[in-house]
Order: structure tokens, then C-alpha cells, then sequence
């Protein structure tokens, strides 16, 4: 739970505090909740210089150490951060709880920005791209914002600054991992690696379009994914084969769109515009398996960039 009119508020229900457990169990053990503080972010456009206002939700480390830390910006997807939404309280997602704990457990510092909220949305799957209220440039955009903010903070190592995303925040990664873009190119700060869980690749991977890596990224998605297309992001990291940055796709089978979502059954969703085939869908659901073999590559690939 976040209070809104707490700077620090806990951020932790039991059956969210379960999902984030290593194992599961019949008895999961209850674990200490979580500390989070809303912090204000501005998000400024190219060109123009126009100026949105922004929060997001700053996740500590929990290391003891004074040492500056090594810090995750994290991208939420379509369906946006919270699960529920009160006038004095809201909830995070299983998913983004597991991942904040996960991470701060590990050491990292974790700020989660949020791109629709204060846009007018809680989420915008069910929109076609055109309608959404923040496109690929304007998510693009909220990066550089949240690079600036964590830049500013004191226990903030700006030499070890990673970015990580889901589905459309994912995609979002991608682009801001372009140094193609020219906003991209001329930025101060740049982070030192990317996760990608679920990206659409389509709009790189034809031999054409120009992408080039700031930094070593690794996508983690299912063989059987008809949201994001596997195959597009296999033509994008063979195309990039022999760079001097590695491109690196983990592709697992009989896994699906959003495998990492705690609890979620396999279902069809038939409600997303443009994705999947007309009049089919596309199928969504967690696996638990794949979820920690994910989490696994993940931790070690931060580990190895970010040391």
C-alpha cells in the first residue's frame, strides 16, 4: 500500500509480500514490507522544450554499505503500475512489488516512473498506439527524466545506471537504448545496461531501420509470445551479431506474454488493438518456472555490467 499523503509509506500486502517469495509455498513466509517515497519528475520534449510533470516511486537499497549504489530505472508496460487505485491508498502490481524487492534486496536502487497517471491514465492497453497518451517518443522522453533525477541523488552511483522494462516499456528501453535517436546520442549519462522483458523489436529488426546499442542489453521473452513477436527480435540481435555491444535475446519455450506476472492464469486477451491476429487475440499468462530462470539471467547479467 502507498499513502498518498506519506512521502514514505509501506507498500506491501500479504498476498503481494507471497508472490514476491523466492519459492512458493503453502505457508509463505511473511516478509518485511517494503519502503517506497514518490518523488517528483519533468519530462521535456524535443523538440518544443515542453514540460509534463511526472512522479515516479523511489525504491532505496537495502545494502548497509555508504557506497554510492547501482540504480534500475524501471518501465512499466501498458497496464501501468498499480493493480488498484484509491483516493488514499494504491497498490502496485505482484509483478513490479516482486521486482522492486528483488532488486533492492540485491543492492540496487529502483525508481519505477510513472508515464500515464499523471497524464490522465491508469492504463492503455486496450487503446490503439495512436490514441495512447504517451507515445514511443514521449516514454522515450520519461527516461531522460528519470536519468536526470537519479543522476541528482547521493547514493547514486551515475557510472552504474540500468534500464529495465516490460512489453510497451520494454519497447520504450529499446528506443532509448538507440544511439540512432539523436537524443539518445547526446545524452550525458548514459546507462550501462539493458533488460528488455517482452519488447516490440518489429520497429528494428528490417534490415533498414538503424539501431545501435548504448549498452549490453539482454531480452527475456517466450518462443510462443503473439504480443511481441519472438521472431522480430531474433532478426534484430542477428543483425547486430559481430558488434562491439552485445545484443542478447533468451527465448524460453511454452511461455507466453507477461510469464512474469505472479499468479496471472493462462487466458486470451481479445482486447488489445493490433496485436496478435485479427479475431484470434493474444494469449497472456504467468509461468513460474520460466519467471526464476528469467530472474536468474537477469541478476547475473546486472551483476556482471554493474560491478
Amino acid at each position: 500500500m502507498i499513502t498518498w499523503g506519506n512521502t514514505i509509506a509501506a507498500l506491501c500486502l500479504a498476498t503481494f509480500c507471497a508472490s514476491a517469495a523466492a519459492a512458493p509455498s503453502n505457508n509463505p513466509k511473511k516478509l518485511p514490507p517494503l519502503h517506497t517515497e514518490r518523488v517528483a519528475l519533468t519530462s521535456v520534449s524535443t523538440p518544443g522544450g515542453k514540460a509534463t510533470a511526472l512522479f515516479g516511486f523511489w525504491f532505496k537499497s537495502k545494502s548497509k554499505s555508504t557506497d554510492k549504489k547501482a540504480t534500475i530505472i524501471a518501465m512499466h508496460g501498458c497496464g501501468g503500475l498499480y493493480s488498484s487505485v484509491g483516493k488514499e491508498d494504491i497498490q502496485f502490481t505482484p509483478r513490479y512489488l516482486a521486482m522492486a524487492r528483488t532488486l533492492t534486496d540485491a543492492g540496487y536502487n529502483v525508481l519505477f516512473p510513472d508515464s500515464y497517471t499523471p497524464r490522465g491514465r491508469r492504463a492503455v492497453c486496450q487503446e490503439s498506439l495512436g490514441q495512447r497518451v504517451a507515445n514511443r517518443e514521449m516514454r522515450r522522453e520519461d527516461v531522460q527524466a528519470a536519468i536526470r533525477w537519479v543522476a541528482m541523488q547521493e547514493n547514486v552511483d551515475t557510472r552504474r545506471i540500468a534500464l529495465l522494462g516490460w512489453s510497451d516499456g520494454a519497447t520504450t528501453v529499446l528506443s532509448a537504448m538507440n544511439l540512432a535517436e539523436a537524443d539518445v546520442a547526446v545524452r550525458k549519462i548514459q546507462p550501462k545496461a539493458a533488460v528488455e522483458f517482452y519488447p516490440t523489436c518489429s520497429g528494428y529488426s528490417k534490415e533498414r531501420a538503424l539501431y545501435k546499442p548504448a549498452a549490453p542489453t539482454l531480452v527475456l521473452m517466450g518462443e510462443d509470445d503473439d504480443w511481441s513477436s519472438p521472431q522480430a527480435c531474433q532478426s534484430l540481435a542477428q543483425k547486430l551479431e559481430g558488434s562491439d555491444i552485445s545484443f542478447t535475446l533468451k527465448l524460453y519455450p511454452d511461455t507466453y506474454h507477461d510469464f512474469d506476472a505472479p499468479g496471472l492464469p493462462l487466458h486470451v486477451r481479445m482486447d488489445i488493438p493490433g496485436a496478435g491476429k485479427p479475431g484470434v487475440g493474444v494469449t497472456i499468462g504467468g509461468n513460474p518456472d520460466t519467471r526464476a530462470e528469467a530472474y536468474d539471467e537477469m541478476m547475473k547479467f546486472l551483476k556482471d555490467k554493474l560491478s
